[in-house]
């Protein structure tokens, strides 16, 4: 863990009572100090430069963002590296070692913590050293800056240390590489906002800080259609939502390492996001299981972990009286025990009830909430069947009607309704062939509901890979089942336990969204009138993604006009790889 550096009458009281000055001290809530209160160091930094090639050779002269001594900008989340040019004059004694601070926004120096990206093990600071594909731990730099004329001394490249290697040689120059990145959200939700500055510095091994005429500084830059953070766990449908006025939302969490509750806005089409009412999210974290609904300007969400199920619910910025604030936080719904995998789906009817499906240690259950506010009688699903049931998706049909379809432990995909009276229809087969595994409880995409032929779609992920579809007619009976494309969809990315899909119904049709296996970039398929799948298109390449939601949004049309969606481009369960994206919908009359 970095060292802090603490001011000097509370240095010489831990001197005295013999202690070392870290000894029990938490760097990062910890101030450094100012300027004037910090001891200096023999080493005086005579040049800087900010390499955004993060992957090029420790000793290239390539990659630079900037010239020498000159500030850069970066974008939030993406990481580059940074090197320092020191020299050390004749007779002063050496050091041995470097460490790095940092302080954004000309606030507090603060020691730069080790937290890779994207997944940290254990926290997620707001700046932080990484690793780097470009070097090896402790390789050994050339004297490639020229700020300094005297004889060059060695140096090296740090790699996921909060600590230079050893330099115990002094009258001379030296070069030190460290790989970084500035996150959009860290831990406790902190924010870095575009404009941004973070100015770094490098200190001694012993706290006292390098002297330097300018500080290496960077302006951190958030990029269009970004919103980084966290994915929360199995998502049922978390939006993006559309308010009446257009402003959009999504559900998500900060950071892995801290994963409480975030609904983020947009109020320019998608380009720029940020929370809303941050101040007062719900304090319940770990977003294990979770889903949500809309119905009028507030969002309904559900959202399951081991010790309970609970409701949550946000107004959006078209409401009369409190907009975009949280209206209920926390207020547990059901203790049904701990399940073998957290789950939710949530519908809402259009008399402002609200449909919950959630696991059981024995299978899924039910609570059906009224429009005044009341949660009825839980409900279990399928008490005497030998496979336990999970992965549900819900949709609201014709009128009060919702329609769930959940996977069992059996291999089998089972579709029925919850009637207006809140009462369930007897379960019918869909299929046998999804996956046995608990990784393979998500196989089912989110339901789709055709008003124009008052159809059900329901689209799962068979064991080998591939997507199929069955549709609920409005007689009640099962179309026979079609492939959606014969390419092999991700399960189960990074503990998601879901297929890597998604669906949704505009203008007759039926689009989908998913990730390939082979690749992880996203493809989109469109079902006609007809009940044929287009070839698939590729719309996103170069990441690795993971999960994926969507809705039809209107964007300032009469009807859903582009398919917005986010996805997680590559976060291995850690954070900052959310962004937003749209495909153009075209309508197929029934």
């Amino acid at each position: 863990m970095a060292r802090s550096l603490l001011p000097l009458l509370t240095l010489l009281a831990v001197l005295v009572a013999g202690c070392s000055p870290s000894d029990g001290d938490d760097p990062e809530d910890t101030a450094i100090g100012q300027e004037a209160s910090v001891p200096t160091s023999p080493t005086r930094q005579t040049a800087f430069r900010v390499r955004t090639g993060f992957t090029a050779d420790l000793n290239a002269d390539a990659g630079w963002a900037a010239g020498i001594n000159e500030p850069a900008t970066v974008p939030v989340e993406q990481p580059f590296r940074l090197r320092f040019e020191v020299e050390t004059s004749a007779g002063a004694p050496p050091v041995e070692r470097f460490r790095l601070q940092y302080r954004h926004n000309e606030g507090d120096w603060k020691p730069v913590r080790t937290a890779d990206f994207p997944y940290p093990s254990e926290e997620t600071p707001s700046v932080s050293i990484v690793s780097t594909e470009g070097y090896d731990a402790g390789a050994k730099t050339t004297d490639l800056l020229t700020g300094s004329e005297a004889s060059y001394r060695g140096g090296a490249g740090v790699q996921l240390s909060d600590v230079s290697p050893v330099l115990d040689v002094s009258d001379g120059q030296s070069e030190w590489e460290w790989p970084l990145v500035v996150r959009r959200y860290a831990d406790e939700a902190q924010t870095t906002k575009s404009g941004d500055t973070v100015a770094f510095r490098m200190v001694s091994d012993d706290g006292g800080a390098v002297s330097a005429q300018s500080h290496a500084t960077v302006t951190v830059s958030v990029p269009p259609r970004f919103l980084g953070g966290t994915f929360v766990e199995t998502p049922g449908r978390v939006g993006p939502w559309e308010a009446s006025n257009g402003d959009l939302y999504f559900l998500m969490e900060p950071a892995e390492t801290y994963n409480v509750l975030m609904t983020v806005k947009s109020s320019d089409g998608g380009r720029t996001w940020a929370e809303a009412d941050g101040a007062n999210r719900p304090a319940t974290g770990d977003l294990e299981g979770f889903a949500s609904a809309q119905h009028d300007d507030t969002l309904h969400m559900l959202h399951q972990i081991d010790e309970g199920v609970f409701y949550h619910a946000f107004r959006t910025s078209d409401h009369p009286t409190a907009p975009n604030t949280w209206s209920v936080r926390d207020d547990t719904v059901a203790t049904p025990g701990e399940p073998p995998v957290q789950v939710a789906s949530l519908a809402a009817r259009p008399d402002g009830g609200l449909v919950a499906v959630y696991g059981g240690p024995d299978g899924l259950r039910m609570l059906i909430r009224a429009p005044d506010g009341d949660w009825g009688t839980e409900t279990v699903f399928d008490a005497d069947s030998p496979h336990p049931s999970s992965g549900p998706q819900t949709v609201l049909g014709d009128g009060n009607t919702v329609h769930v379809a959940y996977t069992d432990r059996g291999g089998h995909v089972w579709y029925r309704q919850v009637r207006p009276d809140g009462s369930l229809t007897p379960r019918v087969q869909v299929t046998s062939e999804v996956g046995t595994d608990e990784a393979d409880i998500g196989s089912v995409l989110p339901l789709v509901f055709l008003p124009e032929t008052n159809t059900v779609v329901v689209l799962y992920r068979r064991a080998d890979g591939t997507l199929w579809e069955r549709s609920v007619l409005e007689d009640g009976t099962l179309s026979e089942a079609s492939q959606v494309t014969d390419r092999k969809v991700v399960q189960n990315a990074v503990d998601s336990d879901q297929a890597g899909a998604d669906a949704i119904a505009a203008g007759g049709s039926v689009h989908v969204l998913f990730i390939a296996a082979d690749t992880g970039h996203i493809y989109h398929t469109q079902r006609d009138a007809a009940g044929s799948w287009s070839n698939p298109e590729r719309l996103v390449d170069g990441v690795n993604a993971q999960w994926i939601r969507g809705r039809p949004l209107r964007r300032d049309a009469e009807a859903p006009s582009v398919y917005g969606f986010v996805y997680d481009a590559g976060s291995n369960g850690g954070s900052g790889m959310n962004w937003y994206a749209e495909h153009p919908l075209t309508r197929t009359a029934p």
